[in-house]
């Protein structure tokens, strides 16, 4: 193994069985389990441990200064503030300061039961007295609607509202109030919960088409909710059909939301954009498998298709930015190169908002 050992030469190294007995004599996972699970979760350490120690020989190499430069300019598509009634670190002016510091360029606010947007001239307010102060340039605010029980689920009219509020960017479809995240996280049986497709999961439901519609002639970015890739698909389809020009798939690994990497790329073909979650990458035990699966998904889906959005605002992780940041390193760390992570983070997030692209 030589200086110029490629990443996916790692990622293609056997662990042979000869090795997973040596391992399991020199060490075992602390769970009851078969012989053939122990045998596998074995093979598994092994390969993570190839990937951990040898990935440095791969050639990657990145400083402190060049992931500075890539948080400058930045762009967070997805980020949690405090006006949600549960835990949040921080509430959305903290956020845009934070952001502002650290020298991004926007973020986009999601809140789960009002709308984001409304937030969007106070969250203003507040920045603009900050940069005031110090002389530093605000980040840009962004905002939408997410069509929960508490908004109507699909409810046309409430879009509408909300193309008066400056920000306005997104409408995003139903998300913990969906049947199937009901299914999948609490595991409800009972079929309650927000649905977007007739029962024969063919068309989207009439005012979904309607509120579509509004997206198509206010230039609004429709994004996917937490349905399975057959339903979300079936969205796409149809925005594209009535004329949205952005779409995106947001967090397409997580468990309520999940897509195969082929059905991802089938997805970026159509012309989504596919979201890459700080949270998922980061916290992965809950949702995605970590970094290396981030930098499988930048190299085969592309970093032209693939916006960054940190998901981030639970009470228990790290901040936005020191998140991103965090995002940038792993990634960089695990094969991704600058040039991608500055699509991933700067170019393709921006030219998606319908941002001028900075030089």
């Amino acid at each position: 193994m030589g200086d110029g050992l490629n990443l996916k030469d790692i990622l293609d190294i056997k662990v042979s069985p000869e090795r997973v007995k040596r391992l399991m004599e020199l060490t075992h996972p602390d769970v009851e389990a078969s012989e053939e699970v122990l045998e596998y979760i074995v093979r598994q350490q092994a390969q993570y441990v190839n990937i951990q120690y040898m990935r440095f020989q791969a050639g990657i190499k990145f400083t402190n200064e060049d992931v500075r430069k890539l948080m400058e300019g930045s762009i967070d598509i997805h980020a949690h503030g405090g006006s949600d009634p549960i835990e949040r670190l921080m509430l959305e002016d903290e956020m845009a300061i934070e952001a502002s510091e650290a020298g991004m360029r926007a973020i986009v606010v999601k809140t789960w039961y009002t709308p984001s947007v409304s937030r969007i001239q106070l969250i203003e307010s507040n920045l603009k007295r900050w940069a005031d102060s110090t002389g530093k340039r605000p980040v840009d605010v962004f905002g939408g609607i997410t069509l929960q029980e508490s908004m109507g689920g699909l409810n046309p009219e409430a879009v509408r509202r909300c193309l008066r509020f400056p920000g306005m960017k997104y409408v995003w479809m139903p998300m913990v109030d969906s049947y199937h995240h009901r299914k999948v996280v609490y595991d409800d049986q009972t079929g309650a919960g927000l649905r977007i497709l007739t029962d024969d999961g063919k068309q989207v439901l009439p005012k979904l088409k309607e509120i579509l519609k509004i997206a198509a002639d206010n230039d609004l970015i429709v994004a996917s909710g937490h349905y399975p890739h057959k339903e979300t698909k079936v969205l796409a389809e149809e925005a594209f059909a009535q004329g949205v020009k952005r779409v995106e798939i947001i967090h397409p690994a997580h468990i309520h939301s999940k897509n195969s990497m082929e059905e991802m790329k089938l997805l970026a073909g159509m012309g989504a954009k596919l979201m890459l979650s700080g949270l998922g990458t980061t916290c992965f035990p809950m949702h995605e498998s970590g970094p290396v699966y981030a930098v499988r998904m930048i190299k085969e889906i592309g970093a032209d298709n693939i916006v960054y959005g940190s998901d981030y605002g639970q009470i228990h992780n790290l901040s936005h930015v020191h998140g991103t940041e965090w995002m940038i390193r792993l990634l960089l760390a695990y094969g991704a190169t600058k040039d991608e992570v500055r699509k991933v983070f700067k170019e393709t997030p921006a030219k998606h908002l319908g941002l001028e692209t900075e030089k």
